[in-house]
C-alpha cells in the first residue's frame, strides 16, 4: 500500500506528463509550484520508488567530536579529579594537547560534553 503523499506526487506528475497546466495542477492539489518542480526533478519512469520521501538527516556529522575523543575527555575528568573537585574544561584541554590528541576540542565543546555526560548519568 502506498502512502497518500506518494499517491499525490504520482498524480501530480501524471497530470504534468499528460500536458496539464502547472498552475491548474497546483491549484487542484493545493501545492506550491516549487513542490511540483521538486517532484518533477525526482521523477524517473524506470524507478517505481521515485515518489518516496528521502531522509533529511545528514549522512554524517562533520562537526561532531569523534567518539574516541569524547571518551578520552570523560576519562580525563575522572583522573584529574583526585580531590573530588571537578576538572575544568581548560585543564582537560591542556591535557589533551600534552597527549597529542587531535583534533583538540574547544573549552566550550568540552564543557558541553561534560554537561551532557552528567545528564546521562542521572
Amino acid at each position: 500500500m502506498t502512502h497518500p503523499q506518494e499517491q499525490r506526487r504520482k498524480q501530480a506528475i501524471a497530470w504534468y506528463l499528460a500536458g496539464e497546466n502547472i498552475d491548474v495542477i497546483c491549484r487542484d492539489l493545493h501545492c506550491a509550484k516549487s513542490w511540483l518542480y521538486k517532484w518533477k526533478a525526482r521523477y524517473q519512469a524506470d524507478d517505481p520508488e521515485w515518489a518516496k520521501s528521502l531522509s533529511t538527516q545528514p549522512q554524517h556529522k562533520p562537526s561532531q567530536l569523534p567518539q574516541r575523543i569524547q571518551q578520552r575527555v570523560v576519562e580525563l575528568r575522572r583522573t584529574l579529579t583526585p580531590s573530588g573537585k571537578p576538572a575544568s574544561a581548560e585543564a582537560i584541554q591542556q591535557e589533551l594537547q600534552q597527549q597529542g590528541i587531535k583534533p583538540i576540542p574547544s573549552r566550550r565543546t568540552i564543557y558541553r560534553l561534560l554537561q551532557r555526560y552528567d545528564e546521562e548519568d542521572i
